[in-house]
């Protein structure tokens, strides 16, 4: 889906990825504000890679488009799920090398998203970590308006006692 003006994606190895998140992780908030960073920048990049009309991919080429750039990456893999009303969620599930850098890399995953989402909306589009899964799980985030998450997220809290589950 490149252009000819547009240069190739460089894709990092797995082991320097791992390696990466491992760095960041041990500079702090640094290093988590790196992460950030280059999650965004990394999403802006991904929505180049669709080319001059990414409105024109059904929903399910988009998600398979991005499922695939994150598996090469070796940042895992992702699906997505409607949800109700004016939000949506996406089940990530970490590569080996990712998990093993602890839970710094969900703020690169955060990051990327909003990032993707929210230059294909061309508006600003929230993007937030359900607390939950650990381990083999996936890890959900749901994307919508800031509103919408903020209360989504009070909503589940709520329910579950204010206790993460």
């Amino acid at each position: 889906m490149n252009s000819p003006t547009q240069a190739p994606a460089v894709i990092l190895p797995r082991s320097v990825l791992a390696d990466l998140f491992h760095r960041c992780a041990s500079l702090g908030e640094v290093g988590v504000a790196a992460l950030k960073e280059a999650g965004d920048r990394t999403g802006a990049e991904a929505v180049a890679l669709l080319g001059d009309s990414p409105d024109l991919l059904s929903a399910a080429e988009f998600w398979a488009f991005l499922d695939e750039i994150l598996r090469k990456a070796g940042l895992g893999s992702i699906s997505f799920k409607p949800g109700g009303g004016a939000f949506a969620a996406i089940a990530w599930r970490d590569s080996p090398e990712a998990t093993s850098a602890g839970n710094v890399r969900c703020h690169f995953a955060t990051a990327f998203l909003r990032g993707v989402l929210s230059r294909l909306a061309d508006r600003a589009v929230e993007v937030a970590e359900v607390p939950g899964g650990r381990g083999t799980e996936p890890r959900w985030f749901l994307f919508g308006s800031a509103e919408t998450i903020q209360r989504v997220l009070a909503d589940s809290q709520s329910r579950a006692g204010g206790r993460e589950r």
